[in-house]
Order: structure tokens, then C-alpha cells, then sequence
């Protein structure tokens, strides 16, 4: 809880304002100390004095320079008036300065924060790079299921577009970064190495820009190229891309309405199959697709037994299995100690240019497997 607190507090101002802040803070201290000394000093040994220790001075020292003024303790020398005079001058002016750095800091802080200039501390957040009308969904969507999510935006919209975004889903805490998402700068600025999932849109955001996949794709590269640890997904425009798309660091590749495009279809055959789709889609009332982790009792156990168990007891409709398939890079193959053998294996790989381990998706959708598949380790069932 502490922890937390320090953090909203440290996160208001900026490193260099927040340094700022503890610089006017640690002045006020040791004048705070520095004027309870000199009133303690001066005040002992006179009759009528009501300062009679350190802590009283200490006291007297802090409500003076603050302008509070409670009248319990003051000083009766000659000297000690004077210091009290300083004091309250000196406090005046120290409290009007630090007032104003703060507050300063803050207003800073929000105006970057509108125009899309300050950068991210959030981790494990969910960063959206790009915007179409698809954008509006994944927040509505996020704004019912996942409210505790930090959503960084990465576009180039107005501050107006932004600011009712925000207004619109209170429900999550969205931030925005301003910028090109194809410039690395832009997603450092977002702190994108330290996100759970990355979804890159196909972009609409800049109407003096346009959009095409391409884009999408170097950005994509970009992010993967750096040992990027969370999930990716693209959303491109055209299928012949496809072809482009290293899938085994990229979690999803969908086409935009593309899906669309085959509810509309499926239509002519079965008309009332659209409407269902789309309410699944949508989360209507708590209800549609999800991805879960299966119990460890069912390990080594067949498919069949897990659909009753989730359905009997869950309630749950199970639809299928989908496998993740551990990545094994040349890095986790070689030892720690970067021998010789190490490095010339490493260099005959770089050499020939082919890759390692990327052959495969890093997951493979088994829809309505048979009943006595075994489940594996690595498997996650698919539920309605």
C-alpha cells in the first residue's frame, strides 16, 4: 500500500521536477532546523521564556515558517522577536516559491500528458499503436472486461479526439503518446519493451498520411527485432501481406473486416448465424469467447473428460484446444559462458542466414478435437 502510494505521488511530476521538489523541500528543512537552533539558543536562560526545549523551539520554528501562526509558543528576547520577524518573512516567501513548483509541475504534467508529450511509466500495459473504427471496439471491449488496464495510445489524433476517448471509458486508465508509431523514438516514449500486448492497427489516425500496411509491418519488425517479451497482433489491410509476417513472434494476424466480410457471407446460408456471432464477439452480457488454463488434474488426460468437466461444472461450452509451442532460439541452445564453440556455431548460423526454431506458429488452434486427444502441458482450452 505505501509502495503504491510513493509511486502516484513519484509518478505526478517528472524526474527532473520531481528533483526539483525535494531540493526546495530539503531547503525548508534545514531552515526549519536551523531557525529552531537559533531560537532555542537565544531564548534559554532568559525568566519568562516559553520555549523551554529543543522540541519546543523545533515547534515553534516549523508553525512560524509555515505563517500558521498558533500563538502557544513565542519568543520574549529581543534577538529572539528578530528571528521571528525573519522567520516569518522568510517563510513566506520559501512556501510561495515551493507552492509554485508544484503546482507548476502538475499543470506541467497534464498539459503533456493532453498533447501526448510525456512519457509512459506504466508496465504490463496494453499498448495500441495506430487507430481505425476497430480501436473504438477493443476499447469498449476492455472498458467491460479488463477496467484495472492501463491502455496506452500511439497515434496521431487531436487532443479533442483523445480527450473524449477518455471521457467516454472512465472505466480504464488510457494515456496517450503522440507521434508516428513506425519511429522507435515514439514507442520508447510509450515504454513499449515493458507492455503484455502490443496491437498494432492499420492507421488512419494522420489524414495527410496514407494508411498501408507496410507501415504496420516495419513497426511490427521493429519491436520484434528487439527481443520484445509480451504479444503481438496486426491488424492489416490485405491478405498478400501475410506472407511477410514472422509468426512466431507475432501472437495474431488479422485482416481488417475480414471477418466481416465472411459474417456478411455467411448470411446467405444462414441468416440468423450473423447476430449470434456478433453478440459473442461483443461480450454481450458476460457471454463469449475466452482462452483458459486447464486444471493440472487433467494433464495426460483424454479431451473428452475436460468438455464435461467445464461444462458440468463450469459451465462452460468447450470449442477447442489451443497449443503454445515453446520458441528455441540458437541463444537457448548455446551455454552461458560464450566458449569458442559457442561463438563459431552462433557465427556459421548468422553466416547462412537462416533462421532457428521460427519454422513454426508459436500456436496451433485445435477447433473440436476428438475426444481422445490427450491434453498436453502446454495446451489452453478455448470456451464459450
Amino acid at each position: 500500500m505505501k509502495q503504491k502510494l510513493v509511486k502516484k505521488i513519484y509518478g505526478l511530476v517528472s524526474d527532473k521536477q520531481f528533483a526539483q521538489v525535494i531540493h526546495y523541500f530539503v531547503i525548508i528543512l534545514l531552515v526549519v532546523i536551523a531557525g529552531a537552533v537559533a531560537i532555542w539558543m537565544t531564548e534559554q536562560g532568559h525568566e519568562t521564556n516559553n520555549i523551554k526545549g529543543f522540541f519546543d523551539a523545533l515547534w515553534w520554528s516549523l508553525v512560524t515558517i509555515t505563517t500558521v501562526g498558533y500563538g502557544d509558543l513565542y519568543p520574549v528576547t529581543f534577538w529572539g522577536r528578530i528571528i521571528g520577524i525573519v522567520f516569518i518573512l522568510l517563510g513566506f516567501i520559501l512556501f510561495s516559491v515551493f507552492t509554485a513548483v508544484v503546482a507548476s509541475s502538475l499543470i506541467d504534467k497534464k498539459i503533456k500528458e493532453r498533447k501526448g508529450l510525456y512519457t509512459i511509466k506504466a508496465r504490463n500495459h496494453i499498448v495500441i499503436c495506430g487507430w481505425n473504427n476497430s480501436s473504438v471496439k477493443i476499447l469498449e471491449f476492455l472498458s467491460r472486461e479488463s477496467s484495472d488496464s492501463t491502455i496506452v495510445l500511439v497515434n496521431e489524433l487531436g487532443e479533442d479526439k483523445i480527450s473524449a476517448l477518455v471521457n467516454t471509458y472512465p472505466a480504464i486508465q488510457i494515456k496517450y503518446v503522440r507521434g508516428d508509431f513506425t519511429n522507435q523514438e515514439v514507442l520508447i516514449k510509450a515504454n513499449i519493451f515493458e507492455a503484455q500486448h502490443v496491437i498494432m492497427m492499420y492507421d488512419e489516425s494522420n489524414p495527410n498520411i496514407t494508411p498501408s500496411d507496410e507501415r504496420t509491418i516495419i513497426a511490427a519488425h521493429n519491436l520484434t527485432s528487439h527481443s520484445f517479451e509480451g504479444n503481438v497482433s496486426l491488424q492489416l489491410k490485405e491478405e498478400k501481406y501475410l506472407q511477410n509476417i514472422d509468426h512466431s513472434k507475432i501472437k495474431n494476424v488479422i485482416i481488417f473486416d475480414d471477418v466481416g466480410g465472411a459474417i456478411l457471407a455467411n448470411s446467405t446460408l444462414h441468416p440468423d448465424i450473423p447476430d449470434f456471432l456478433q453478440d459473442v464477439l461483443r461480450f454481450k452480457d458476460g457471454i463469449g469467447f475466452r482462452e483458459i488454463s486447464i486444471p493440472t488434474e487433467f494433464l495426460g488426460q483424454k479431451y473428452g473428460d475436460l468438455r464435461t468437466f467445464l461444462y458440468e461444472k463450469k459451465g462452460l461450452i468447450s470449442l477447442g484446444i489451443v497449443t503454445i509451442n515453446p520458441q528455441v532460439s540458437i541463444e537457448n541452445i548455446l551455454s552461458d559462458d560464450s566458449s569458442a564453440i559457442d561463438r563459431f556455431i552462433k557465427k556459421q548460423f548468422e553466416r547462412s542466414k537462416k533462421s532457428f526454431g521460427k519454422d513454426e506458429s508459436a500456436s496451433q488452434i485445435k477447433l473440436k478435437p476428438q475426444d481422445d486427444y490427450c491434453i498436453q502441458d502446454n495446451d489452453y482450452a478455448i470456451v464459450l
